[in-house]
């Protein structure tokens, strides 16, 4: 069981920072060409901003995902600091943890919501006439991936404030 969780915390891994990189690279490439056909040759692209916002939403969300798995978003965490007492912080931490998810859980209901309605109505872009769902779906993927991540967050403190040790997540290679 372990080793099956292990190898979807990776795949999740990957995914996500190949969703961040690619949608980095597309973004990049597409504000400087549209920089230098509008200021270098005159020649202004239409639809370029679509796309880059299109890809802009991916690239956002799941870096959004991506710091719900490292635990790195930043918080106003003054709780540590006042609290001295590591199992009474953990328990806080396990409050707080749980509030998280169950918004991270309503956030995923109403992305699910959003696009039921989205792709019942279809929507397209102004100018290139994409479907505004493909842009969308980032929504949902990433608040899926957050609540998966802060449940995951919400177990490992509930062993941390019982006294156990924490959950052995595996480590990104950049961590070492």
């Amino acid at each position: 069981m372990k080793k099956m969780f292990d190898m979807l915390w990776i795949f999740l891994r990957k995914i996500e920072n190949f969703i961040m990189i690619t949608s980095t690279i597309i973004l990049v490439t597409l504000v400087l060409t549209q920089v230098a056909l509008r200021y270098i040759f005159k020649m202004p692209l239409m639809g370029v901003e679509e796309l880059a916002t299109m890809t802009g939403f991916w690239m956002y969300m799941m870096g959004s995902a991506s710091g719900a798995r490292e635990r790195n978003h930043i918080r106003a965490d003054l709780i540590h600091s006042v609290m001295k007492n590591e199992r009474t912080y953990r328990k806080i931490q396990t409050f707080v943890t749980l509030i998280t998810f169950i918004l991270a859980c309503v956030m995923t209901h109403w992305c699910w919501n959003y696009i039921s309605w989205s792709i019942k109505s279809w929507e397209r872009s102004p100018a290139l006439m994409i479907p505004m769902v493909y842009s969308q779906m980032s929504l949902l993927a990433s608040a899926a991936l957050m609540a998966f991540y802060f449940f995951i967050e919400l177990l490992d403190n509930i062993r941390q404030a019982a006294g156990k040790p924490g959950l052995a997540l595996p480590k990104a290679p950049y961590d070492e």
